[in-house]
């Protein structure tokens, strides 16, 4: 998810007109995906993302880029049990990029998969951030991965 973030970033940079001081765009993005879950079981999900994508230029020319991924009817199915699921939560993305070449980004995935009919739910949860200097040097970095199971 994060490496299809940051994709969708480096294009909103690159499609943004030269002059643009902000943008936000606001799209429907198909969600579809098969996955293990703790048991061994697969469930496959699909849907439709809301995702929100902004971009803002700092008058010293720095920029902020903003993504926002939320669920809208994904739901599915654990292909062995037949349980159904529902996806809710929020995916959110912030970079900051100085005018001298260092950046910011931190990344927030709180990705809820409700069971229905009393079976488990799964809770995906990532914090992530790292700061890096304008020579390059990564001063901060933490990735804090974590699930149900």
């Amino acid at each position: 998810m994060r490496r299809l973030l940051l994709i969708l970033a480096a294009v909103g940079a690159l499609a943004a007109p030269l002059g643009a001081q902000a943008g936000t765009s606001v799209e429907k993005q198909t969600f579809d995906t098969t996955f293990t879950i703790c048991n061994g079981d697969l469930i496959h999900l699909s849907g439709t993302l809301a995702a929100v994508i902004s971009e803002t230029a700092t008058p010293s020319g720095g920029e902020v880029l903003a993504f926002h991924f939320q669920p809208q009817g994904v739901s599915g199915v654990d292909l062995v049990t037949g349980t159904v699921f529902h996806a809710t939560g929020l995916t959110r993305d912030l970079i900051v990029n100085s005018p001298s070449g260092g950046s910011n980004e931190t990344f927030v995935n709180r990705f809820h998969i409700q069971a229905t009919g009393g079976a488990e739910s799964y809770i995906i949860s990532e914090l992530f951030h790292v700061t890096v200097t304008p020579d390059g040097t990564v001063r901060v970095f933490f990735d804090n991965f974590s699930s149900t199971c």
